[in-house]
């Protein structure tokens, strides 16, 4: 009964999604988390927009989602990294901050993962703009 209880506080100490930001423009992703399960995503967004930035030596880059084929995340040394592999097949690595929320819902409900969790991001493209 006490290792029920205890298993159930750590899920209700989670942050549940109940709303979700929507970016202006419909991607949609393929995301892997750290325990290989697979999320198809539409709308999917960076905490509602549609690059991803992080350091790239003593530079801050961002990244448009639509010249991105592949994202794959790391750690080294307590950091979070990713290989950022573009449409044109080269790649950019990335410093990235491990609590930034990607979001965007799914056919059952809402999703949202921390770039912490996620191990890899294949981006199928945009869908439909402006809306």
């Amino acid at each position: 009964m006490v290792a029920f209880l205890t298993l159930g506080m750590g899920i209700l100490g989670e942050e549940v999604p109940t709303d979700i930001p929507e970016p202006a423009d419909d991607f949609s992703a393929t995301v892997i988390d750290q325990f290989d399960v697979s999320s198809g995503i539409t709308l999917f967004s960076l905490e509602g927009q549609t690059f991803l930035s992080g350091r790239h030596g003593g530079a801050t880059v961002s990244i448009f989602f639509h010249k991105i084929r592949e994202i794959d995340f790391f750690e080294k040394g307590g950091d979070l990294f990713a290989i950022v592999i573009m449409e044109d097949g080269s790649q950019v690595e990335l410093k990235i901050d491990k609590d930034r929320i990607f979001y965007g819902p799914l056919p059952y409900g809402l999703f949202s993962i921390k770039s912490g969790d996620v191990k890899k991001i294949i981006m199928r493209g945009l869908t439909k703009q402006e809306r």
